[in-house]
């Protein structure tokens, strides 16, 4: 939900998501399968509100919720529904394009959601509601990428984390250099690391890994506050 990586292999591409919440909401339930339009959804779900901030569907379709817009916003409740909801709702649509264009957002906290379909494999989409608009754009899924939550994360933290990112990626790249960033990357400042302890239960809860190829989706799951890792792998469509 606060920190997102994104690159593109051989024969996959990898989507590598770390999760800052409470440890309150660590309990989380995974794997759970909801159908919608025909399609199986498998994601974790957050024991709050019931919803996820990472789905992966069996039409090969990936979908990640982030946080904020574009800066920090004020946190006033009551919202109409939880965005976790919300991420989960954008598989009733074809694309986040037309997503956008028929889902009412009104009364909504801000997010982004970064979405990705194999069967579109040069693109990305990229959806910001900052809380009045929607602000949608689609970037170059040839090329590397990393999200972090503007709500967490100032402009000159997130400048920050792109700069280790990039450093990475000038190396020889797999999934498992990834999961060793997100997890023990840059670890001289605990607030703002890519794996993060702010103190009062406030940490960075899971890391999360999908890669995702024609055939199949390796979906992988792993609470950093209960130790339980577990792996499953979906049969594309």
């Amino acid at each position: 939900m606060c920190t997102l990586t994104y690159i593109p292999l051989k024969d996959e591409v990898v989507f590598t998501s770390n999760r800052d919440e409470h440890v309150s909401r660590a309990d989380t339930q995974f794997p759970v399968i909801e159908e919608r339009k025909g399609s199986k959804i498998y994601f974790p779900q957050d024991p709050q509100a019931g919803g996820t901030w990472l789905a992966s569907s069996d039409s090969q379709r990936v979908s990640i919720l982030l946080n904020g817009a574009f800066k920090a916003h004020k946190h006033l409740p009551p919202y109409r529904k939880s965005r976790g909801i919300i991420l989960l709702d954008t598989f009733d649509y074809p694309s986040l394009d037309e997503f956008k264009s028929s889902y009412s957002l009104a009364d909504i906290e801000p997010f982004t959601i970064v979405s990705y379909n194999m069967h579109k494999h040069d693109i990305i989409e990229e959806l910001r509601w900052d809380g009045e608009n929607v602000h949608f754009k689609v970037i170059s899924a040839k090329e590397a990428h990393i999200w972090s939550s503007a709500q967490l994360y100032s402009t000159e933290i997130r400048k920050r984390r792109e700069t280790w990112f990039k450093t990475l990626i000038t190396d020889e790249i797999s999934a498992n250099k990834l999961i060793e960033f997100h997890e023990f990357g840059e670890h001289s400042d605990q607030q703002n690391n890519i794996k993060i302890d702010r103190g009062f239960g406030f940490r960075t809860i899971s890391i999360s890994q999908l890669l995702v190829s024609k055939e199949k989706t390796k979906f992988n799951y792993h609470n950093l506050v209960s130790g339980i890792d577990r792996d499953i792998t979906i049969d594309n469509k």
